[in-house]
């Protein structure tokens, strides 16, 4: 028969083992725990948007677009002009019909002909110009944003130090981003800092003073026909 002095030491020594299991495993928690990656998201449209780097690039992108606006409305409005031009030489013929030669009204259909086709070449010729313009703009564009990318990356990595950051995933890949852990502000406020304190560049060093310029030489007449 076991004797309650044994049964105490047998259970003293369970709650000891017991007691030491579980330290095993706190410790390893812990362990764990600070193996664990600190896991941080970013939103890199906002830091474009909002930041005095990513403004910069977007106005030069947005100056390139308005380039390209600006040619089309002025091509726009050449077109409209020899539209108003075969419009009103159709209105002429029209009017003129009954009091024309036939050769007088021959001519005139052949002036609509011609000033439809240099419509047609100048339409045409527009379209491919305005499709290399937006070519080269969007090969700019890309340059830019790729350009701004670099640019970033400094202030970026130098949030991820401040704050211990082992890994920064894009907010575009996650499904449900906590804001605590979303450091798109903590950039932005760093980037623009290094903006506000990157040097100047030097100015320009002042010009020698420009001599008076002497009187140019009268042109020669232009001989007559």
């Amino acid at each position: 028969m076991v004797k309650t002095s044994q049964l105490l030491t047998s259970l003293s020594a369970l709650a000891l083992v017991a007691g030491g299991l579980q330290a095993s495993a706190q410790e390893t928690a812990a362990a764990g725990a600070a193996r664990a990656p600190k896991i941080a998201v970013i939103d890199m449209n906002r830091v474009s948007a909002e930041s005095l780097l990513g403004k910069s690039y977007a106005a030069q992108i947005e100056a390139l677009e308005n380039e390209i606006k600006s040619e089309g409305t002025k091509k726009q409005a050449e077109l409209q002009k020899l539209d108003a031009a075969i419009k009103a030489l159709q209105d002429d013929l029209d009017k003129q019909a009954s009091l024309l030669s036939p050769e007088a009204a021959d001519r005139k259909r052949q002036d609509i002909v011609k000033k439809s086709r240099e419509r047609q070449a100048f339409l045409e010729d527009g379209q491919q110009e305005l499709g290399r313009m937006r070519e080269r703009a969007q090969a700019q564009a890309e340059n830019l944003n790729n350009e701004f990318q670099v640019k970033i990356k400094p202030s970026i990595d130098a949030v991820a130090k401040d704050k211990g950051i082992d890994i920064i995933l894009s907010n575009q890949v996650a499904l449900t981003v906590n804001k605590d852990f979303d450091i798109s502000r903590d950039v932005i406020v760093k980037a623009d800092d290094a903006e506000r304190t990157k040097p100047k560049p030097a100015a320009a060093a002042a010009k020698p003073a420009t001599p008076p310029a002497t009187a140019a030489p009268a042109p020669a007449p232009t001989p007559k026909p």
